[in-house]
């Protein structure tokens, strides 16, 4: 038997149990159009209505295909399919928690980095420094000492003559912690000037000679805790007209 494509009119031999097997569906093997074939009882019938174009190609015994061997054109990428996709989701799950760990594991070190050179300001903070201690236990380190000098005030300061004692000077004043932190005492620097502005006799005194007890026994001063005490100095003379506090 005999059928012609529609779609470029190439014509094809078959036969009828292949033809049945498919449903009269084919495909043919020029184009590749699948058409349903019209097939006539009558060969010679077949042949009278089919019109053979020379431009065409010669006509193929087995260039046509049944559709028990119709292959449906897949539109789905192998990549997005449902099995590819659940296995690039638990390599994306697990490539992402790697991922997830590497970025905390890096602002660990970087905050780690960060407390270790600011450790001296960081420490300031009463909250933060339990912290740090115990970081520090862990680590076998020892933590700088808590200081700014900055948050020392002197107040009350007075100066005066000595009242039993030629030529001397007695000054009285009162230090106080305004930080948040407790710190070890400072170092007191006075500073005599004239009229010029200039520095004519300068000392700086010890927390054990201004507390006026021994160095075993200065513990540190707390927070907005008052702290008075006494001096007693030689009179720098009459060229001095101010003086002048500062902590070390």
């Amino acid at each position: 038997m005999q059928t012609e494509c529609p779609h470029c009119h190439t014509i094809f031999r078959l036969q009828n149990s292949d033809l049945e097997a498919a449903n009269k569906q084919v495909r043919c093997g020029h184009c590749l159009a699948i058409f349903a074939a019209d097939i006539s009882d009558n060969p010679e019938e077949n042949i009278h209505e089919t019109k053979i174009d020379e431009s065409t190609p010669n006509i193929l015994d087995d260039s046509f295909v049944t559709d028990t061997d119709h292959v449906i054109a897949d539109v789905i990428p192998p990549e997005l399919r449902a099995e590819s996709r659940k296995k690039k989701s638990s390599f994306g799950f697990v490539g992402n928690m790697l991922l997830a760990i590497a970025i905390l594991l890096s602002i660990t070190a970087g905050i780690a980095q960060y407390a270790y050179y600011n450790r001296a300001t960081l420490i300031k903070i009463t909250e933060l420094r339990p912290w740090f201690e115990k970081a520090c236990q862990l680590a076998n380190c020892s933590l700088p000492e808590v200081k700014d000098t900055k948050l020392f005030l002197l107040s009350s300061k007075n100066i005066f003559t000595h009242p039993n004692v030629d030529k001397a000077l007695m000054i009285s004043a009162t230090i106080i912690n305004q930080a948040t932190f407790t710190q070890a005492f400072p170092v007191i620097e006075l500073r005599f000037a004239n009229v010029r502005g200039e520095t004519i006799a300068a000392r700086r005194f010890t927390a054990s000679e201004y507390l006026n007890i021994p160095e075993n026994q200065v513990s540190k001063i707390q927070p907005d805790t008052p702290v008075s005490f006494t001096l007693e100095i030689k009179d720098p003379g009459d060229e001095m007209i101010s003086y002048e506090f500062d902590f070390l």
